[in-house]
């Protein structure tokens, strides 16, 4: 499923067509309350992660995928601050939404909400 949204969002850059308009990310739950610059650039993360300071996201990810055997994982990001985190958002089989967060030194699980 991932790999399919990267291809359209890549189809939809190609032909310069926005994915979607600054009125409907404001509207997007992912957007409301958050700052961008909280999060890692994906440069800013493989430079921390290659230095050692974080714990790889597919680790956490593999993690949030044994505690919950038949959840799909819906979206992972890295969030900065005195104590970085991967928050893993994920969809039960029984159609809960999870956001299980994860320090992202240790990847030890520090909370599902």
């Amino acid at each position: 499923m991932l790999r399919t949204l990267i291809i359209i969002a890549a189809a939809f850059t190609a032909l310069g067509v926005p994915a979607v308009t600054q009125a409907e990310a404001e509207s997007l739950e992912w957007t409301q309350g958050r700052d961008v610059r909280d999060r890692y650039t994906p440069g800013e993360a493989r430079v921390q992660r290659e230095q050692g300071n974080l714990v790889p996201a597919i680790r956490v990810i593999g993690d949030v995928r044994r505690l919950y055997p038949n959840a799909e994982v819906l979206d992972a990001e890295l969030v900065r601050g005195n104590q970085p985190r991967y928050i893993v958002k994920i969809l039960t089989a029984d159609g809960r939404r999870i956001d299980v967060v994860a320090d992202a030194r240790t990847g030890a699980i520090l909370s599902e909400r």
